[in-house]
């Protein structure tokens, strides 16, 4: 049997405009309910984009500095400077976790509820939603 939830603005996708318009709508005092189809918050820059491809690459920046640079600065390293490929993909999958948690400590913050599934449009005031 189907659940029936009556509110004001129902926002399918918990991406950056997803978001933001489930912030601004409850800005203005709106009933409102975020959809998610993903297991996690913030779209594909978040997850699986530019934030963790750019967490690599400061690793990977760091490596190459300290093969190649310190020592212009003064910084000697005896031995070999190695990568721990798990280490550095431990710490991109903190930096997503931290970012996707702070986007659902905000919709609590604003009262937005969050549903875990895929929305659909039925009409022009229907949304229904298979959830996950």
């Amino acid at each position: 049997m189907a659940e029936i939830l009556e509110t004001n603005v129902v926002v399918l996708g918990g991406g950056p405009a997803g978001y933001s318009a489930a912030f601004r709508a409850a800005d203005l005092d709106l009933d409102v309910v975020l959809v998610e189809r993903y297991p996690t918050l913030g779209g594909v820059c978040l997850n699986v984009g530019c934030i963790p491809s750019k967490a690599l690459l400061q690793s990977t920046h760091h490596y190459h500095d300290a093969k190649h640079h310190f020592a212009e600065h003064g910084i000697v390293i005896d031995g070999d400077v190695s990568m721990d490929v798990e280490k550095m993909q431990a710490t991109k999958s903190k930096s997503v976790e931290g970012l996707t948690g702070g986007i659902e400590y905000l919709l609590k913050k604003y009262g937005v509820d969050y549903v875990k599934g895929k929305g659909k449009i039925t009409g022009p005031n229907g949304v229904e939603v298979a959830l996950n």
